[in-house]
């Protein structure tokens, strides 16, 4: 018995031991796994932030060469006049006083002039001397776009290069194009930086296809391949899934081994040229203490059960030591010290749990870049660290401040008046500019700041609104968000929010302002025009929102809409037995380039059953500019289908004979700024021009709609030049459909059957 009870005592202490032991394995095996999965997303999340970050700095140093370029551009464009040889002096002695390794300009004839550092300058250079990727990026600034070339191989110059390119404007018109060229030196510099993952990562940048444009002198991996499919980065059954993204231009990320080494990598798309940073760090990354300590845990959990609970709670400790000083670094600002922008909302969130006033203000520093740029970015992080510093000095008890990115902070300071947060954002801006005179130079630093009264949820959108308010007056300037910004953004939040049930319900109304015939006299043809009468019987002015419907693309579904609404009221006109006018619609550049815009347009017609003819789709003459010939091949095919087409606003922008002369239109209509001008003198040279060009029109058989008639001298005076149609407020000014009924329609009535 006593044996049994030994025996049955000695099983439940083997048992409860092995118990022990068991669950302490599993907790140790769940806590490890726990261990390495939350390292491993630590450093997956910071090499993702590092390469987000690079990628920052390389879009802002093209940034930075753009707008040096487009300021050379300008004054290029100013001084487009000048003889040959003082142009080509000035296009020298502006490529020496910057760094680019060369810098040409070409006019539209494809003729150009070259400068390159430490050479005589080049006149009589033609694209066709460029390789092609040069060639095609200025032909691409011939339309309009600025751009970056792909690298390639210099056949000037050691080393690859690439080319930036912009248009340059002389009056508003394009003249010419500005090229530079600078070795990829300079964006290595920024991949190689020490600070890099602590200096324990590499940066490379790629192609779109993976091939290395920048390889990192210190890469991991050792052989020379030319792309990263090359090596041992990606394993086979991965490749497929890292083609797409990289096609895509999607970010990726995953790991590869090398020299029985794990290491992870992350692909991060620049933006530009199908460009990626390749990120390439050790998996233990910044972690590598935390992971040796984790896997001495894991060996002696392996040996001594006891020891093994002693080395996890270590491990657990260590482990959540290391996580709370990545959290504080993932709140500072490494350069200034400062709080970084997270920081700064989630003070902001307890802020708003207290009880007092409390006003936020934003700070800029005007024009930073061009500090960094006469200089040098080591002055420029200085500047930095001393507003920080002055920043700091300013606050008070409980109040705080962060600096976001590049030359922003942001202050959260508790006071409840305007007057006293101006009064101290003023010392701040003053002390700033004070200490930077007495440093010796003769570069004023200048600040703006944009304030407003914290609490509500909107508050960092509203002080960027003030912010963007005070860059236009003058610098060292303080600018409060008041109601008037606040009704704008309100206005436009509406109209975003609102316009495609506004679309749904009807709300954009059709009016009509009529086309007067100024031979027959009377009714020759109306304009549609939108108005938006909104649910609760407010009309918006078109100039509230069609400027914001082009920047969003809305208008072409708007456009279409105005079309099927002029197509049902002449459906309605001939129902009634009424002769119809004609009618024109206006059509944006973004619809009219559509590729099934001509079938939809039938279709309204074909639904409606009326004549295409009746139709005329208004286009501005900025369509035509460098896009001729595809624009007369749509328009053909338009007037085959019956439709008619008009120019609208001739005279208000790009205007030129050539355009008139080759265009395939049906109607022109000269902007009311042609007649204004004219109407001031009947012998001025802009009544001759108008005269010429109404004679020039009649001699290609298109039709004349003079715009912005107000008064009977108006009237007399386009009927005397022998325009065709009139059309202003002296006539009418645009009405709804149904007055435009009352008034012009109801005596067209006619007895034939419709």
């Amino acid at each position: 018995m006593d044996e049994n009870r030994i025996k049955k005592r000695l099983f439940r202490a083997t048992a409860g031991s092995i118990a022990a032991v068991v669950m302490i394995l599993a907790v140790g095996t769940v806590l490890m796994i726990w261990l390495f999965t939350s390292l491993d997303q630590t450093s997956r999340s910071q090499m993702k932030t590092e390469a987000e970050e690079y990628r920052s700095r390389i879009l802002r140093q093209l940034d930075q060469d753009f707008q040096l370029l487009d300021t050379l551009a300008a004054f290029m464009g100013v001084q487009g006049s000048m003889e040959e040889e003082s142009f080509a002096q000035a296009l020298h002695q502006a490529n020496e006083e910057n760094r680019f390794i060369s810098l040409a300009y070409f006019s539209q004839d494809g003729q150009g002039i070259l400068s390159s550092l430490g050479e005589e300058h080049a006149k009589d250079v033609g694209l066709e001397d460029l390789n092609e990727e040069t060639r095609s990026l200025i032909k691409r600034s011939f339309t309009g776009e600025r751009g970056v070339s792909h690298m390639f191989d210099s056949r000037i110059f050691d080393g690859k290069v690439f080319v930036y390119s912009v248009p340059v404007y002389e009056k508003g018109k394009i003249t010419g194009v500005l090229a530079a060229s600078d070795h990829m030196n300079i964006l290595a510099r920024i991949l190689e930086e020490e600070t890099v993952l602590n200096g324990g990562g590499y940066l490379h940048l790629l192609g779109t296809e993976g091939d290395f444009l920048i390889r990192s002198d210190n890469a991991v991996v050792e052989e020379s391949t030319r792309s990263i499919f090359d090596g041992p980065y990606i394993r086979e059954e991965e490749k497929e899934a890292i083609r797409k993204a990289m096609a895509a231009q999607k970010p990726a990320a995953s790991s590869f081994r090398y020299k029985g080494r794990e290491y992870l990598f992350n692909l991060e798309p620049v933006g530009i040229n199908g460009w990626y940073v390749f990120c390439v760090d050790t998996k233990e990354g910044a972690n590598d203490a935390v992971y040796r300590v984790t896997n001495l845990v894991a060996a002696a959990t392996a040996g001594i059960l006891g020891v093994v609970v002693v080395f996890l709670s270590l491990g657990y400790y260590v482990v959540r030591k290391n996580n709370q000083e990545l959290l504080d670094l993932a709140y500072y600002d490494p350069l200034t010290g400062a709080l970084n922008y997270p920081a700064f909302l989630k003070g902001l969130e307890e802020k708003k749990k207290q009880s007092g006033a409390y006003y936020i203000a934003a700070v800029n520093i005007h024009q930073f870049k061009f500090v960094n740029e006469l200089f040098g970015k080591e002055q420029g992080d200085r500047l930095l660290c001393f507003v920080q510093k002055s920043l700091e000095n300013c606050l008070k008890e409980g109040e705080f401040f962060c600096r976001e990115t590049g030359d922003l902070f942001y202050l959260c300071l508790n006071e409840d008046t305007r007057e006293e947060v101006r009064r101290r954002l003023e010392t701040v801006m003053e002390k700033v500019s004070s200490a930077s005179v007495q440093e010796g130079h003769n570069y004023r630093i200048l600040l703006y700041c944009g304030a407003v009264e914290g609490g509500g949820d909107s508050a960092m959108t509203h002080v960027l609104f003030a912010l963007a308010k005070a860059k236009e007056i003058q610098r060292n300037s303080v600018w409060f968000y008041d109601e008037e910004l606040h009704r704008t953004e309100e206005l436009e939040n509406y109209i975003e929010t609102h316009m495609h049930q506004a679309l749904q319900d009807g709300e954009f109304k059709l009016f009509l302002q009529p086309k007067m015939d100024l031979e027959k006299g009377g009714i020759g043809g109306a304009e549609a025009l939108v108005r938006w009468q909104t649910a609760d019987g407010r009309f918006l002015n078109p100039g509230q929102f069609i400027p914001l419907f082009e920047r969003n693309g809305f208008c072409t579904q708007l456009d279409m809409y105005m079309v099927e609404s002029v197509c049902r009221q002449i459906r309605e006109w001939l129902d009634q037995g009424i002769c119809p006018v004609p009618v024109s619609v206006n059509q944006s550049r973004l619809l009219f380039y559509e590729t099934d815009y001509i079938t939809k347009l039938c279709s309204l017609a074909e639904k409606y059953n009326i004549p295409p003819a009746m139709i005329t789709l208004e286009i501005l003459e900025g369509l035509a500019v460098n896009h001729l010939e595809k624009l007369n091949d749509k328009i053909l095919i338009l007037q085959e289908k019956g439709f008619k087409i008009s120019m609208d606003d001739f005279g208000s922008g790009y205007s030129s004979l050539n355009t008139l002369c080759n265009l395939k239109i049906n109607e022109l209509k000269l902007d009311r700024g042609f007649l204004m001008q004219a109407s001031q003198d009947q012998n001025s040279r802009s009544a001759m021009i108008l005269e010429h060009i109404v004679q020039l029109s009649k001699s290609f058989q298109v039709t004349t709609v003079a715009e912005g008639v107000e008064t009977e001298a108006n009237h007399q005076l386009i009927r005397s030049l022998g325009c065709d149609y009139g059309q202003g407020y002296y006539y009418s000014r645009p009405i709804s459909a149904e007055e435009f009924n009352q008034l012009y329609m109801k005596q067209r009535k006619k007895t034939a059957r419709p």
